[in-house]
């Protein structure tokens, strides 16, 4: 009938279950359960046939337990005190005027005569009464308990009847009659209570004696004395009377029951007040022996609650046992067994199957945020203000990369920092350590725990036991019989204790409670794991269409091309770029190269699973390349094997191939050679580098200057296998300079040159002798093995350590090192420390990259990298750069590049290309020429598919991979020719200027000019071969012949065709209808109107003249022009003059200006509606190939018709576009717009770069969208990656396509015409002061200036082929001068200053 989870719901009396508040839940349980127990005991303690008439009834029922002792056995004792335990609860905690605490006090009086009655029957068995007896001591504990109790309970009474008597009935109570019920009850409660107390007093007044203090004893007798010497009632429940209520307000008035209330607080112990404690009565000092009792009460309790605890779990730990014995029997261990195996396979199973699907899941979500990203990219960027950098992976078409694109992915790498990793790795150490020993005290204390609870628990009940013993052996040795240490009455208390402190018990309970909770799981455990080990992956992701019934599905999932067909697949092929390696499957169409990725993305200097910047790592992509954008095919090795290609296409777009062999990488190209299409496709048909070699004739264009040392350096190095998609074939460069300490640098001066005829080596005798003494000490290592140098002049570690300034080599730099940057010391930070490094050091021998000589931005730490600072505290950021560069890395680029076309290195370089191409480059003549490297640097020397030993493979691998590779040899037998000198080159116009030198002349037979046939300015002029052909503002075509004569007069000039563009009368500009007058008007030249009008109109027309290739007869040059009324390009036939087309090209609006690229197939026009196109003319393959075949002529097709084709639309202008500059070449094409913002873009991809402008207040570049630019009215393009923007102000500011202004000046003038001289990097400007100026492009100082304002102003400019060499002057009057060098030296013309 106990409910104890009732009184625990019911004990909900609070919502904090912390503190006091779970103490109060708890004391409720207490006060619940107790009264519950003794409800119960009432039927056995009080039985309802007890005659009271008899003496026995003054036991009040004890008399029936005694006479059924022997049923109870020897827990007379414990059960009694148990049941007063009990009810000292009740009595303490539950209302004094209630019933319940009425029947408490009644049935604790009859528990005390109980326990009276067994001390008299003690006493009288042994013969003594002394308090606090060895025998009598438990129970004289309860009757000074019980005194102690009712003192407390009578003072509660006493509370109660004065708070019940001074307030209002209202306050307490629902009526008047409750309230005197309640009086009655609570005056015989306080009855009851009196006579526990005289019992108590009557019976063992000798332990009061003891116990309490003088004080406490001589109140408590006059008390009761007063209550003895009164007359007793009869009945104790009958207190009506008003002579008893007096006696019992007359008790409570007691200075015992109304005082000794205070308490003294010993530490943990509290002591009554009226406890004897040795306090002073009459001068001396009481006795401790009330102390020692409340002592010994707390002692009693606490072992009763230990011993209760231990009896309590001995059922457990009997269980335990018995498990433990269970688990050790063979059925159970082969049955565990069974669990494990299926329980890992089906983790294993699990783990895959989630793997798996988090891999798709993030796969989705990457390629859907990238997707998202681009598209914001795309809309946000030309209004981007800060942005960063990176490399392109693209090259332009004189392979160089000049050009940084946007860095969408930046990591500042401030993780990476030097010492701060060095810091983390300490605190990671010491963290480690920490971890260490911690783990080690948590298995120490895991192990002590993994001993079985059972031991614990049997050492405490075999000491427990063996304590009970010896107190019960004790007990029956001194004659005291019953008294048991088995108590229930601390079963409250230590169910608390355990739900605090020991979680197994509820664990344990619950499953006693609940057995199917071991059903439940022995059933779990009964799964057939059989049916799992059934279930496939391949079963669970079946599809009625399985793709391994069609090996192309994947490719099937492009949009295949009508017509297109497989060819041929290719399974193990290995796509290589900068970064990074993936293999997969390769499938080649007739139209397409498909690629599908079936391996992990690797990272190149790593080995290992590739993560992008620390984030998620590349997803796996299939691809495709079209076959029509392919221009090229190139051999290459790979891991000194000759099993790879290189595919360039249309974009230069870089792809590298490497197949699994030889046979396969030439079954490819074979294929690709005789069944696909390719109408782009230029290379040669061998892969042997040494036939490429030949055929190219480049050698003899080199010897006869046709093309720089720079440009056949890079295809050397293209020819012999070094591509920029391998980090370990990166191409190489030689040192050239020698002096990086001067301020000043000649670079006629032979000795600031690098001796090209030795490696680098070898340039330092001491160093070269230490190297030879080592080879020769190398005799252990066969002929073939021996090497003068151990590094080499190109690795992947020689490519990082020069370009760790920029993306994504700084972090490939990062991934080399482990994650963080290299020490300081050792980076790239000082020019001059570098070659002096490579000169003294025996273990550095590096060249330099062709980013020494095209881009100064790798000088640079512009993304603001953590290298650190060295031992001596120097902070590592920009490259230290030498005196004469003054600082600039362009400034240095420009010297640099000088130094390599300068006529030293002109007449040595074929030296060094026979030691790094050429027949020095290994066997004897290398030796000789101490030219060494490791054998394993060489193509052929070691086959690795013939190395079964593992390690000994991998370690060739990685030298291969680590340690540099020569590239393939071109020249294997002669020495290489060395170039023709400069005497049989012609000189440029303005290369080593003298003004001694120069004259100018205005030929008098002419068709322009005042008065003559043909009127009008010369708005702009054109060289061809021989000819030049001036347009002039009536749109009359004049040709001349012009070229070098040898007397006073060094040109021949002489009158060729004068020709009027067909359909004139409808071609008339917006600026001449406005105007209203006729653009040939005599009148105009003697009036003076016809000068300002003319000058007027320069700018509104624009021509330029494209190659047209897809014409039946061989190529033809049109004459382009834009800004006409009808918003069209008209394209004429430049032999006829014939309108072929006429097309707006999509712009809504004027087409202001247009220019065609390098090699006449491309134009760029710029419109009113602020944008720019890209044109593809008369050239169907490279449109489709450039615009992915998408793309239909703007023109109807005819026989006659001229084809033209939109490859991109640029944006990134707000204002109309009114100037653009183009460069095939570079790929790049910048554009300028009336509100001063100047546009960059990529010429093949159409993508945008940047935006840059004059600011119009500061006059500084700044790199956003132009808010308030000064307006852009010219820009030239030079080839080395700078372009000259002319501003309405009249300043010249010249400006690298990465951003950087080098240099600017006002020129006080606005120009009519800007070009630039590349082979002298000279700028000539004509404008409205009719002076043609020339300037020298890296600094805009002025050199010198041609004075021909008397013919008006300047309006056209233009210079002749370089055989010629003749600068060509249009001016507004319409004649044309030209400027030349003399044949001798005598006298300088006066127009030149």
């Amino acid at each position: 009938g106990v409910n104890a989870f009732e009184a625990l719901a019911s004990a909900k009396l609070h919502p904090n279950n912390k503190g006091r508040y779970k103490r109060d839940r708890y004391r409720y349980v207490c006060v619940v359960l107790a009264s519950q127990v003794l409800t119960l005991l009432d039927a056995f303690i009080f039985p309802d046939n007890l005659d009271t008439a008899k003496a026995a009834s003054q036991l009040h029922g004890l008399a029936l337990v005694r006479s059924t002792e022997p049923r109870l056995g020897q827990s007379q004792g414990t059960l009694l005190a148990s049941l007063v335990r009990l009810s000292l609860v009740l009595l303490a905690y539950l209302e004094p005027s209630s019933v319940k605490f009425l029947q408490a006090c009644s049935r604790l009086r009859c528990f005390l005569h109980w326990v009276l009655e067994i001390l008299r029957e003690s006493v009288a068995l042994g013969g003594y009464s002394q308090a606090f007896h060895e025998l009598t001591a438990p129970l004289d504990r309860i009757v000074l308990a019980i005194v102690l109790q009712c003192h407390r309970a009578l003072s509660r009474c006493s509370t109660v009847l004065t708070e019940m008597e001074s307030s209002p009935w209202q306050t307490y109570f629902g009526d008047i009659e409750s309230r005197q019920k309640g009086q009655r009850r609570l005056f015989r409660a306080i009855l009851e209570l009196r006579e526990i107390v005289l019992a108590a007093y009557r019976g063992r007044n000798e332990v009061l004696r003891a116990a309490l203090s003088p004080q406490a004893h001589e109140a408590l007798s006059r008390g009761l004395e007063e209550v003895a010497s009164g007359s007793t009632p009869s009945k104790v429940g009958n207190c009506d009377s008003p002579s008893k209520e007096a006696s019992l307000r007359s008790f409570l008035e007691n200075d015992w029951v109304s005082g000794f209330h205070d308490v003294e607080a010993d530490g943990s112990l509290v002591i009554p007040e009226q406890i004897a404690n040795g306090q002073l009565h009459q001068g001396q000092p009481t006795t401790t022996r009330g102390r020692q009792a409340i002592e010994e009460i707390i002692i009693e309790s606490s072992t009763i609650v230990r011993e209760y605890s231990a009896l309590l779990n001995a059922p457990f730990t009997v269980y335990c046992e018995n498990q433990r014995k269970w688990a050790e029997t063979d059925a159970v261990r082969e049955r565990e067994y069974e669990g494990d195996v299926s329980v890992k396979n089906l983790t294993t199973k699990y783990r895959t199957d989630l793997t798996e699907y988090a891999k798709s899941t993030s796969s989705r979500f990457i390629l859907a945020s990238q997707r998202l990203s681009r598209v914001v990219q795309l809309a946000n960027d030309p209004w981007e203000h800060h942005r960063y950098w990176m490399f392109t992976a693209c090259t332009d078409l004189l392979y160089r990369r000049i050009s940084f694109h946007p860095n969408y992915d930046f990591d500042d790498h401030e993780e990476a920092s030097y010492e701060l990793t060095l810091g983390k790795e300490r605190e990671s150490f010491q963290r480690e350590e920490a971890a260490r020993k911690e783990r080690e005290v948590a298995e120490a204390a895991l192990r002590a725990a993994i001993v079985p609870y059972r031991e614990a628990a049997d050492e405490d009940a075999e000491s427990l036991g063996a304590e009970a013993e010896e107190e019960e052996e004790d007990a029956k040795s001194e004659g005291f019989l019953g008294w048991d240490v088995d108590s229930g009455d601390g079963s409250v208390d230590q169910s608390e204790y355990n739900d605090d402190q020991d979680p197994t018990k509820e664990q344990v309970e619950e499953k006693e409670d609940n057995p199917s909770l071991d059903e439940e799981s022995e059933e779990n455990d009964n799964i057939d794991e059989s049916e799992w080990d059934q279930i496939e992956s391949t079963d669970v992701f079946e599809d009625a269409n399985n793709p391994e019934n069609d090996p192309l599905a994947w490719a099937r999932k492009f949009m295949w091309a009508e017509g297109e067909h497989f060819v041929h697949s290719f399974e193990s092929v290995v796509v290589v770029s900068i970064r990074t390696t993936y293999a997969g499957t390769l499938l080649l169409t007739n139209h397409s190269i498909y690629f599908h990725q079936t391996e992990d993305t690797i990272d190149a200097m790593t080995k290992e699973k590739f993560v992008a910047d620390g984030k998620n790592s590349l997803s796996r992509q299939d691809k495709k390349w079209k076959l029509n954008r392919l221009t090229d095919v190139h051999g290459r090795r790979y891991m000194l094997k000759a099993q790879a290609l290189e595919l360039f296409f249309s974009n230069m777009e870089g792809l590298f191939l490497t197949f699994d062999g030889t046979k396969e990488r030439d079954l490819f190209h074979t294929k690709l050679r005789g069944n696909c299409k390719a109408p782009l496709l230029r290379s040669f048909k061998s892969l042997n580098p040494r036939v490429v070699f030949k055929k190219s004739k480049l050698t003899e264009l080199w010897r006869k200057r046709k093309i720089s040392n720079y440009q056949y350096i890079m295809a050397l190095n293209l020819m012999a296998g070094r591509t920029f998609n391998d980090i370990t074939q990166y191409p190489v460069f030689p040192w050239i300079l020698a002096d990086y300490t001067s301020e000043t640098l000649d670079l006629s001066d032979e000795t600031v040159y690098r001796d090209l005829t030795k490696p680098v080596g070898a340039l330092n005798p001491d160093r070269l002798a230490q190297l030879i003494d080592r080879y020769n000490d190398l005799d252990g290592f066969p002929e073939e093995e021996k090497f003068l140098y151990g590094s080499h002049y190109s690795s992947p570690g020689v490519v990082l350590h020069y370009l760790i300034r920029q993306e994504p080599y700084t972090s490939m730099h990062i991934a080399l090192q482990s994650g963080r940057f290299d020490c300081a010391d050792r980076l790239f930070f000082d020019m001059a420390g570098c070659w002096r490094s490579c000169n003294t050091s025996t273990s550095d021998v590096k060249e330099l990259l062709p980013e020494f000589f095209s881009c100064p931005e790798i000088f640079e730490n512009t993304n603001d990298f953590p290298f650190g600072e060295t031992q001596t505290k120097m902070s590592i950021n920009s490259v230290k750069l030498p005196p004469w560069a003054k600082g600039s890395p362009h400034e240095f680029i420009r010297i640099h590049r000088l130094a390599l076309e300068s006529e030293y290195v002109s007449n040595n370089l074929h030296h060094w290309i026979d030691l790094i191409f050429g027949f020095k480059q290994r066997g004897s003549a290398a030796l000789s020429a101490n030219n060494l490297f490791h054998y394993l640097c060489y193509e052929g020397s070691v086959d690795i598919d013939k190395v079964t030993d593992d390690l000994e493979r991998k370690a060739i691998e990685g030298h291969i991979q680590n340690f540099g590779q020569t590239p393939s040899q071109l020249i294997a037998k002669e020495p290489h020719p060395s170039r023709s000198r400069r005497e049989t080159e012609p000189m440029p116009l303005f290369k080593d200027l003298c003004l001694e030198n120069m004259r100018c002349d205005t030929p008098k037979k002419q068709f322009g000019g005042p008065g003559r046939s043909v009127a009008g300015a010369i708005i702009s002029m054109h060289s061809l071969g021989d000819s030049i052909f001036a347009i002039h503002s009536d749109f009359t075509l004049c040709s001349y012949k012009l070229h070098h004569a040898r007397g006073a007069v060094p040109f021949y000039f002489k009158n060729d065709k004068a020709r009027v563009l067909e359909s004139k009368d409808v071609s008339l500009s917006h600026h001449i209808i406005r105007n209203d007058f006729p653009p040939e008007s005599p009148d105009d030249s003697e009036t003076g109107t016809s000068d300002k009008r003319q000058r007027d109109l320069i700018g509104n027309v624009s021509f330029s003249i494209a190659l047209g290739v897809n014409s039946n007869s061989d190529p033809a040059h049109l004459l382009m022009s834009c800004g006409y009324f009808d918003d069209c390009v008209k394209i004429h036939s430049f032999d006829s003059l014939h309108l072929q087309s006429s097309q707006n090209g999509g712009h809504r609006g004027r087409i202001n200006c247009l220019e065609v690229g390098d090699e006449g197939e491309m134009m760029v026009t710029g419109g009113e509606d602020a944008t720019c196109r890209i044109w593809i003319v008369d050239h169907e393959a490279l449109a489709a190939a450039i615009t992915d075949g998408f793309v239909k002529s703007l023109s109807e097709e005819g026989p006659e018709e001229t084809k033209c084709f939109i490859a991109h639309v640029l944006l990134g202008h707000v204002t109309p576009v009114c100037c653009v500059a183009l460069s095939t070449k570079l790929d790049v094409v910048v554009s300028g717009s009336q509100d001063g913002s100047i546009c960059i873009h990529n010429v093949r991809s159409g993508m945008f770069i940047r935006s840059l402008h004059v600011d119009a207040t500061t006059k500084e570049l700044r790199e956003s969208c132009a808010g308030n630019g000064i307006p852009v009215r010219k820009l030239a393009i030079h080839i080395d990656g700078t372009f000259v923007a002319h501003l309405l102000d009249g300043s010249l500011h010249v400006i690298s396509i990465n951003g950087q202004e080098i240099c600017s000046a006002q020129i006080g003038e606005q120009l009519n015409a800007m070009l630039i001289c590349s082979r002298s990097e000279t700028l000539i400007t004509g404008g409205e002061m009719g002076r043609a100026r020339i300037w020298k492009l890296h600094d805009l100082s002025l050199q010198f200036d041609v004075d021909v304002k008397s013919h008006g102003a300047i309006t056209s400019l233009a210079l002749t082929h370089i055989q010629s060499q003749f600068l060509c002057i249009g001016s507004s009057n319409g004649l044309l001068s030209v400027v030349s060098r003399k044949n001798d030296s005598s006298g300088t013309s006066s127009l030149f200053s």
